[in-house]
C-alpha cells in the first residue's frame, strides 16, 4: 500500500490554480482531506487535490465549483489581509485600541455628517417573552415601518441618518432596552454590569466585528439590496443567515465545550478527548486566515493583560497551544468572545449580542454601498439534475 503524499497549502494552491481561500473552501466541502502536519500547519491529500484538479478541467467541473472563496463583487468597504481587514484604508485593529463602534460605522458608511448626532428613536414594538437576541431583532426588524414612515426610502443621505436609527433600535432588541443614544459598547457594558476592563473589550470587539468583507450574512444583505428593499429589510436578510451556528451563533458552540473547564481540568485531555471522538473544536480554525486570526488574537492578548490572574484566562494559553498542536488550528473570533463571556461570566447569548451589534454597521455598509450599485445581483446555477428525454 503506497503512502499518503501531502501538500503544503502553498503547494496544493499552486497545483489547483486557486487562491488559499478557495483551497480552504474545498477542504470545507470534503473535497479535499487535510491532516496536522510538522511546523504547526496544515498538510493536505495530493491525490485528492489531483483528483479534483482533473474534475475541474473536465465534465465534472460544475460539481467541483467552490461556493466561496473567489472574488464576485467589487468593494471599496473593507480588504483582508493576513494580518487583519482593513475598513477603507484603517486597519480595524489599530481602530480596536480606542474607536467605537459608532465611529467605525461613520468611516464605512462614508459619512459627510455624523448619523449618530440625533435622538434615538422613542419607541420600541413590544415582543413575546422568551424570545432570544436575535429572534427579538428579527422581530423588531419586522416592525419598524410602525416606527418610520420614511422606512422605504432610497436618499443617500436619509438612508444614513436611518442606519444610526436602526442601529440603535436593534441594538435595544438585543438587550430589551428602550432606544439609547449613549455608545453601543456602554450600553452593552451596562446591560452586562461589566468593570471597566470588561468594557473596553465589549468596544473593541464591537470594532472588530463590524465587517468582514463579503461573508454570507453580507452577501445576504447586499443581494437584498439590489432589489431595492428597504433598509430593514436588507437587514432582515443578513440577520437570517447570521443566525446559523456556522456564523454568527459560533460563539455559542465555543461557550459550550468551555463550559466544561474548570479549576482542575485537565486542557490536554479535554481536548484529545474531542479529537478522539472525530468531534471538531468550536472556535478554533477560519476559511481565510492561514494562521491566526487578527481579531481573536487582538482580544485574547488584551484579555490576558487584563485579567492575569483570573483561572480560565491563565488555562487560555495551553488551550491555544493544544488546539494548535492537536488539531493544526488558531483560534478565531468566536472563540475569543467566548473567552470573554466565561471570564467575566456574562450572558450565555453575550457573544452573539456582541457580534450582532457589531456586524450591524457592516451589513448597513453593504447595504449603501449596494444601493449605489447598478446591477441586480441575479448568479446563474449550473443544472446537474435529470434532463428530459
Amino acid at each position: 500500500m503506497s503512502t499518503p503524499i501531502y501538500l503544503t497549502a502553498r503547494e496544493a494552491a499552486a497545483e489547483l490554480g486557486v487562491r488559499p481561500a478557495t483551497l480552504y473552501a474545498y477542504v470545507s466541502r470534503g473535497l479535499v482531506a487535510s491532516v496536522a502536519g510538522p511546523g504547526k500547519q496544515r498538510r493536505y491529500d495530493a491525490s485528492d487535490v489531483r483528483r479534483l484538479k482533473g474534475r475541474k478541467g473536465g465534465e465534472d467541473q460544475a460539481n467541483a465549483r467552490p461556493l466561496s472563496g473567489d472574488p464576485v463583487l467589487e468593494t471599496e468597504l473593507t480588504l483582508i489581509q493576513q494580518d487583519g481587514a482593513v475598513y477603507r484604508g484603517r486597519p480595524a485593529v489599530e481602530l480596536a485600541k480606542n474607536a467605537t463602534l459608532e465611529s467605525v460605522a461613520t468611516l464605512l458608511w462614508a459619512c459627510g455628517h455624523d448619523p449618530f448626532s440625533g435622538p434615538a428613536p422613542d419607541v420600541f414594538p413590544s415582543v413575546p417573552p422568551g424570545l432570544g437576541p436575535l429572534d427579538r431583532v428579527m422581530m423588531a426588524l419586522s416592525a419598524w415601518p410602525l416606527q418610520d414612515k420614511a422606512a422605504h426610502t432610497q436618499s443617500v443621505r436619509l438612508l444614513q441618518d436611518k442606519g444610526a436609527a436602526l442601529l440603535r433600535y436593534g441594538v435595544a432588541a438585543l438587550l430589551e432596552t428602550a432606544p439609547s443614544p449613549q455608545p453601543v459598547h456602554s450600553q452593552i457594558a451596562a446591560a452586562f454590569k461589566a468593570n471597566p476592563s470588561a468594557k473596553n473589550l465589549i468596544r473593541a470587539a464591537l470594532v472588530l466585528s463590524a465587517d468582514h468583507e463579503l461573508n454570507t450574512s453580507a452577501f445576504a444583505v447586499r443581494c437584498a439590496a439590489s432589489t431595492r428593499a428597504p433598509l430593514h429589510a436588507a437587514l432582515l436578510s443578513g440577520l437570517g443567515a447570521f443566525m446559523g451556528p456556522r456564523h454568527g451563533a459560533a460563539s455559542g458552540r465555543a461557550n459550550a465545550w468551555l463550559a466544561e473547564i474548570g479549576t482542575g481540568t485537565d486542557i490536554e485531555g479535554l481536548i484529545a478527548e474531542r479529537l478522539a471522538r472525530g468531534d471538531p473544536l468550536p472556535g478554533f480554525g477560519h476559511k481565510i486566515y492561514l494562521d491566526k486570526d487578527p481579531r481573536a488574537d487582538w482580544l485574547l492578548s488584551e484579555l490576558l493583560a487584563a485579567e492575569p490572574d483570573h483561572p480560565f484566562v491563565q488555562k487560555i494559553p495551553l488551550i491555544i497551544e493544544t488546539g494548535r498542536n492537536l488539531y493544526g488550528l488558531f483560534p478565531n473570533v468566536d472563540f475569543a468572545l467566548a473567552a470573554i463571556q466565561k471570564t467575566y461570566d456574562f450572558p450565555k447569548d453575550c457573544g452573539k449580542v456582541i457580534f450582532c451589534a457589531g456586524r450591524m454597521a457592516g451589513w448597513i455598509a453593504h447595504a449603501l454601498e449596494q444601493y449605489a450599485a447598478q446591477d441586480q445581483i441575479r448568479p446563474r446555477a449550473t443544472y446537474v439534475g435529470l434532463r428530459p428525454d
